[in-house]
């Protein structure tokens, strides 16, 4: 058991770019007493709240009864400083697929985000699935969540053909797509305005009012039927128009006889 301590604390800033951790020296002659191989991989877990994550160790130099951590890792163990975690030697097997997630969009902003997140998993001897750990870029850091790893949950990840794929970011938003309303009527709608019936008024030769309905939009001159309007035995004296007083109205006219 050590007792947890930001790296930061101690000037040891290259820590933050990686899941490298500082051991004291006593845990070196611990390990390679247990195992003999390379690299050193470690299990490392807050057994108060059952949280663990994977990590390497960069050097053999804490005081003793010491672990120095980035802080993104001990953030995401939930550790404060001094408490305690347990760290255990393991090996994992070697990654062949990870699936990140950016906590920004401003990520996959950069130029090439996926060089950009290549040169940085190197700071990373192996990633856990659920790890939300931190790589840096221009003097910014930035979020990424582990999402999922193959082939385990844990896996290796130098001197690895390892394939890499991106979910959108976490404050992704697609844009909503406005409709706009046509601001011209076009073809059928300005016939299925125009399909009501029509009332077509007129006067026969008589003087008598006559109105025609049309059917479908129809002007109405295709229903009228003369047949259906001749006058019998010929055509009447009737006036020459409707209104018999025309002539009245019209200075130096004449009255026709009817």
């Amino acid at each position: 058991m050590y007792k947890a301590l930001p790296a930061s604390f101690f000037g040891k800033e290259e820590v933050e770019k990686g899941n490298l951790v500082i051991l004291p020296s006593s845990a070196a002659s611990h390990i390679l007493s247990q195992s003999s191989k390379s690299p050193m991989l470690f299990k490392i877990t807050n057994q108060q709240l059952n949280i663990h994550s994977h990590c390497g160790v960069l050097e053999f130099t804490a005081e003793e009864g010491y672990c120095l951590l980035p802080y993104w890792l001990m953030q995401h163990l939930g550790l404060s400083e001094g408490d305690s975690i347990l760290i255990e030697s393991t090996t994992l097997p070697e990654g062949t697929f990870v699936k990140i997630q950016p906590h920004e969009t401003a990520f996959i902003d950069l130029p090439n985000p996926k060089a950009v997140l290549e040169c940085s998993l190197r700071n990373y001897l192996c990633l856990t699935q659920g790890d939300s750990i931190v790589i840096e870029f221009a003097k910014k850091k930035y979020g990424i969540d582990i999402i999922e790893t193959r082939p385990a949950n844990a896996i290796m990840t130098i001197q690895v053909d390892l394939q890499v794929d991106f979910a959108p970011p976490k404050d992704y938003k697609e844009e909503p797509v406005l409709k706009k309303e046509p601001s011209i009527t076009f073809g059928k709608e300005e016939e299925k305005n125009n399909n009501g019936p029509k009332i077509i008024t007129g006067y026969t030769l008589e003087g008598k009012k006559v109105q025609i309905t049309s059917r479908n939009g129809d002007d109405g001159e295709r229903e009228y039927d003369p047949r259906q309007h001749r006058i019998h035995n010929g055509i009447k004296n009737t006036p020459a128009v409707v209104n018999p007083n025309y002539w009245d109205n019209m200075k130096g006219g004449r009255k026709l006889n009817q």
